[in-house]
Order: C-alpha cells, then structure tokens, then sequence
C-alpha cells in the first residue's frame, strides 16, 4: 500500500514539474513571439516612415512586401500592392526596363548599386528621377529567390544639377557675346580710323589745296573733284558699317529682298552655286523678329561659307502655317554637332548659341542637323505675330 501511494505521489511530481516545464516553454514561447512581434513593427514603422521606396519582390517580378512610400506613389493601400508588378501601374516601356533589371539581378546574383533611372509618379501622372539599388534576395540555401530594392527620389537634385549647368552655359554665352561685342567694337574703331578718318583728313587737305588754288588764282577743280570722290567713298564706308549695325534693307526692301539681296552678293563673290526659293514673308512677323531672322540667315551663311567647303548651297524661305521657315542647306562637308564646342568648331558653336537665342527672343527656335560627309541643314521657325 505504501509502495502504490509512493508510485502515485512520485507521479504526481512528474507531472507537475512536467506542467511547470511546459508552462515556462509556452512562456518563453510567447515572449519571443511577442519580441518578434515587436521587432516587425518596429521594422514596418521605420520602412512605412522612410521617404524612400523600398520593396521585395518575387523570381515573377511580383511585389511581395512594399512600404507605404510605395503604395501612396501608386495611389493605393500597401496590400492592394502586393502580388501586382510594375506592368500594372507604370508606362509599358518603363515597366519592361524594370523587369528586364530584375531578371538580370536575379539570373546573375549581381546586385544594382545606385543606378539613376527615369521614374514615372503614377498618382500626379509626371516624370522624375531615381536613384535604385537593387539586390539579389536569398534563401537558407542561398539559392535567389527574389530581389530587394531601395530607390530613392533625385528629382530635385537633378533639376538642380540641370539648372547649374544652364547657369553655366549662360555665363559661358555671356562672357563671349561681351567679347565679341568688344571685338566687334575694336574693328568698328578702327574702321573708323584707319578709312573714314584718313579720308576726312585727305579730304580736308584737297579743299585745303582747291582754296589756296583760288588764293593763287589757279583752277581748284583737280582738288575739289579729288575731296568729292574721297567724300563718295567715305559715304559708302560709312553705309558698310552702317548695314553691320543694323540692316536698314529691311526698312528699304522688306526681308524677303534682303535675303535674296544677302544672297545675291554672296553668290557673286564665291565661287558657290546658289539656289533659292525665297517667297514674300514681309510684315508677317515683328519689326524685331525680323532682324533677328536676317541676322540668323547672315551669321548661318557667313559660319557655312568659312567651315562648310560646299559647292553648293540652297536658301528657302517661306511661310510654313503659323510660322515663317528659314532653311539653309549645303552639301558641304559636315561635322559633329555634339563636337561644335571642341577645338576649332568652337567660333561655330557661339554662333549657334547667338542664333539660337535670337530665335528664342522671337519666340522661335533653330534646328541643325549635320554629319560629317553628308553636309549641313539649319532650320529656322519663327511664329507669325499674332498667330494662336
């Protein structure tokens, strides 16, 4: 009887150490989940309150975990994310780029390390830019099962980055239009020294020698008809640079005569076949605008007669709807666009940044296309004023 009593208290113990046990496993059990718990929500609060995307996706390209940043750029609750891709929320183009990203990433196991992208913002319907680093997800094998991504908005910094090297570009225009305005200043002066004054000086001197003809009694026509002729040649020194200033043809002729009239003498004084088809344009674009795209003509043909060595060149000039087209074309040399601002291109490329910018005064703008071997064509499109 005692040794039955002793088995059953000895049972007893067991089962009741072996209840304690079991509780303090449940315990133990549920204060880890709980940490576990706490640890996933405290990494979901610092994931949905970083600014940049972060995201997890599967060997489809499937979003299997999205932070919020994610989810509001699309216009949806984190969950309505998941199971989706990039085709059902981004441009067909976009979305296959990203793909083909992810699939490499994943075929190869070799991450994307801050790659700038292109980025299109589904909830404004605009454009902006990306700086994405992907990686290669893994198992406890190691095998890759997935992709995990970080991308970070740089729209700002590259508008920036933009606009500096606008800043840049302006400054460098405005330092050379000063020194061509002072080149341009300097050969004026010295025009004016060297021809107009030394022929005012000789002319002085004829009229001095027809006075003191007339003092002596002699006949003074010889120098005064010397001081005429110096003071006719004078005249037209003074319309040259008169017509460098400003263009007073246009006042004369109207701009489609000036043109032609630009052209004319171009063709008699080189050897380059001209063509054109010039139809009347005149007062259909401001008196400013009209300067501008005679200027444009003459500093196109002067940079394509000095660089081109064509044999041939064609000037149209027409209405073309709601604009007046300019185009020169010649079948000349060519060159590199992208290379105007290296090495002796470089003259041709301040000349297409001051034709470019009298364009953008008349609210038009310059096209130029060029190959080397294949010639040169300049495009010019001024709106008609008052056109819608």
């Amino acid at each position: 009887m005692n040794s039955g009593q002793d088995s059953q208290t000895d049972l007893e113990r067991l089962v009741e150490q072996r209840t304690r046990e079991l509780a303090a496993e449940i315990a133990e059990r549920e204060r880890r989940e709980d940490e576990l718990s706490l640890e996933r929500r405290l990494l979901r609060t610092v994931i949905d309150n970083v600014p940049d995307y972060i995201y997890v996706k599967d060997r489809q390209s499937r979003f299997v975990v999205n932070n919020m940043a994610v989810a509001q750029n699309l216009g949806c609750q984190p969950e309505q994310v998941l199971g989706k891709t990039d085709f059902d929320f981004f441009p067909k183009d976009l979305a296959q780029q990203f793909y083909e990203d992810e699939q490499r990433v994943m075929d190869t196991g070799q991450p994307l390390i801050s790659r700038e992208e292109p980025n299109y913002y589904p909830l404004t319907d605009s454009w902006g830019w990306h700086l994405t680093t992907t990686v290669p997800l893994r198992d406890l094998q190691g095998d890759v099962i997935g992709i995990v991504g970080l991308s970070r908005d740089i729209t700002s910094h590259k508008k920036m980055e933009e606009a500096l090297r606008e800043s840049q570009v302006h400054r460098k225009f405005a330092r050379q239009l000063i020194d061509s305005q002072e080149r341009e200043r300097k050969r004026i002066a010295g025009e004016l020294h060297d021809h107009i004054g030394q022929r005012l000086l000789l002319v002085k001197n004829q009229l001095l020698l027809g006075l003191r003809a007339v003092q002596q009694g002699e006949d003074p026509s010889s120098a005064v008809n010397d001081a005429i002729a110096l003071v006719t040649e004078s005249l037209q020194d003074v319309r040259d640079i008169s017509h460098t200033l400003r263009p007073h043809q246009i006042d004369e002729l109207g701009l489609s005569k000036s043109i032609e009239s630009m052209v004319r003498r171009l063709a008699q004084s080189t050897g380059i076949a001209f063509t054109t088809d010039i139809e009347p344009v005149d007062r259909l674009l401001s008196t400013a605008a009209e300067i501008n795209l005679y200027r444009i003509a003459q500093e196109s043909l002067n940079n394509l007669l000095k660089h081109a060595s064509a044999q041939s060149l064609r000037v149209v000039l027409r209405r073309a709807g709601d604009s007046v087209l300019l185009r020169i074309v010649d079948d000349g040399r060519g060159f590199d666009v992208e290379a105007l601002t290296k090495g002796a291109e470089r003259h041709a490329s301040f000349g297409l940044m001051i034709m470019s910018e009298r364009a953008h005064m008349a609210g038009g703008e310059v096209e130029m296309h060029s190959e080397p071997g294949h010639g040169t064509t300049v495009s010019v499109l001024l709106p008609i004023q008052g056109a819608p």
